[in-house]
Order: structure tokens, then C-alpha cells, then sequence
């Protein structure tokens, strides 16, 4: 590692171009190790494709491509979706950890980061789990809500009603941004995490905000080319396509977290690579 202390050491505030920036120093540095967490957490996918999935796979990327919003409970789908869920999660949390170790300054081991994600699994599931049903529920009931004010009352009140519940939302992600690496590094139980992840969060929150925006948006480019693309390469190979598209992403998302919540415990702890060292004795 260039600087021994990484940008743990004298960190005077948040800076987005150098978590930017140590973000892809660390994804060049261990792009080996990462491919072969990828690799491997993927296997049941390879395997579930190989014992039948394709056919599943044809009639998920069938649905995908066909606005048949009426079709009803699909076993393909979720069978589908929820394998990705899983193995998102997993790659999450396994890349954390050797991001976490690489900026430690440490050699990483990748069958030790495949181990601690499968300890904090069930915490990760349960997290993703809540987030996602309190997330979905509040975009419901917001949308709800906007389309009733907009009929009863006037739809520029129906519209900012909806805007204005989508910024809480947004705050609320970004408050919560870095809760895996709290659960994978510092171990937290499914509610102190939520707490950890607010207090890291505090006072930098609209940078973070600024910065998810510019790691997300070209996901959402590339997603919206892979959908353009769909009547010249078919719906199947833009299906596989996307599964892979979205492991990458995955992979420099959870790098960048982690580089969000180095800076952030050295900014409100003074963290040293020797003090963040101390969480695994």
C-alpha cells in the first residue's frame, strides 16, 4: 500500500474523490481475489443453470421482456430472484471483508472472507429483509397517497406529496449506507447497526448522498442499454447479461462502502489501520 495509514491518518473531512479514487486502487489491487469470490459464491447459480434453470431462466427473461403485469404468482421468478438476493449478499459481505483486510494493509486470505460472510449471513438477510419490506412499503403508501391527493386536491400536490416522500426515503438510505461493513467488521447485532451507521453518517450525509449518485447512475445507463438492447440479442442473453453487469457493480459497490466507512471512522474516531485492526483481536 502506497500510504502505510491509507487516508486513515489526519483526515481533515470527506472527500469524495479520494474515496473515489481508493476505491479503484483497491479493486485493481485485489481483482484477483475478488474474481474468485464472485467465482465461487456464483457456483450455485452455474449449478442450479445446469439442473434445469435454464428453462426457468427462458421463462423469467420471457416475462421480463412481456408487460404481462397479470400473469399472476410466477415459481421462476421468485426461485430466480431470490438465488440472486442470496448470492448478492453473499459477494457483498465476502468482498467487504477483503476490502476491509486490504486496507488494514493486510494480505487478505479469500477462504477467511468466504467464512466470515457466511458467519454474518443470517444477520445480512435478516437487515435486507426489514430494509427491503420497509422501503417497499413506504413507496406504496407514498404513491398511494400522492395519486389520491392528486385527484382529491390537484396533481401538483399529489406530485409534491410523492417527491417529498421519496427524499425522506433517499435520506434514509444514506443514513444507513455503510450497514454491512458495521455487521461485517464490527460484528453488530441487527439493531445496533442501524445506530452505527447513523452516527458514522452524521454530519457528511450529503456528500455520501452525492457520491451514491455518481456509483449508481452509470449502473442505471448500463441497465437501461441492456433493456435497449432486448429486440436486437434477445431477452435471454440480456438476462445473463445483467446477472453479470450486476455482479460487477456489486463488487465496486461494496469496495466503495467500505472506503466510505474507513473515512468516516477516521473522521469521527481518528481511526489508524492498527486501531481498525483491533475489531478481529
Amino acid at each position: 500500500m502506497a500510504d502505510e495509514d491509507f487516508a486513515l491518518v489526519g483526515t481533515p473531512g470527506f472527500s469524495m474523490g479520494r474515496v473515489l479514487a481508493d476505491s479503484f486502487e483497491t479493486l485493481t489491487r485485489i481483482a484477483l481475489r475478488l474474481l474468485g469470490i464472485v467465482l465461487i459464491l456464483a457456483v450455485p447459480l452455474f449449478v442450479w443453470l445446469i439442473m434445469g434453470g435454464e428453462a426457468m431462466l427462458l421463462q423469467f427473461a420471457d416475462v421480463a421482456a412481456t408487460d404481462q403485469t397479470g400473469r399472476g404468482f410466477d415459481p421462476a421468478a421468485l426461485m430466480f430472484g431470490g438465488l440472486l438476493f442470496l448470492i448478492g449478499i453473499a459477494i457483498h459481505a465476502a468482498v467487504t471483508d477483503a476490502a476491509f483486510e486490504d486496507l488494514l494493509g493486510s494480505e487478505g486470505d479469500l477462504l477467511q472472507s468466504l467464512a466470515r460472510a457466511l458467519v454474518v449471513a443470517p444477520v445480512l438477510i435478516g437487515v435486507a429483509l426489514c430494509v427491503a419490506v420497509l422501503f417497499g412499503t413506504a413507496l406504496f403508501s407514498i404513491g398511494f397517497a400522492g395519486v389520491l391527493v392528486a385527484r382529491v386536491i390537484h396533481w401538483s400536490f399529489g406530485v409534491a406529496l410523492a417527491l417529498g416522500g421519496l427524499a425522506g426515503l433517499i435520506a434514509l438510505a444514506v443514513r444507513w449506507w455503510v450497514l454491512v461493513p458495521v455487521i461485517v467488521v464490527e460484528g453488530a447485532n441487527p439493531i445496533e447497526c442501524f445506530r452505527r451507521s447513523m452516527a458514522l453518517t452524521d454530519g457528511n450525509r450529503l456528500k455520501i448522498c452525492a457520491l451514491i449518485l455518481m456509483i449508481y447512475l452509470p449502473q442505471v445507463v448500463v441497465n437501461i442499454l441492456l433493456f435497449l438492447a432486448v429486440p436486437m440479442v434477445g431477452a435471454v442473453v440480456v438476462a445473463v447479461l445483467n446477472i453479470v453487469v450486476s455482479g460487477l457493480f456489486v463488487t465496486f459497490n461494496a469496495v466503495a462502502t467500505v472506503m466510505v466507512y474507513g473515512h468516516l471512522r477516521a473522521i469521527k474516531e481518528g481511526s489508524t489501520t492498527d486501531m481498525l485492526a483491533r475489531v478481529f483481536d
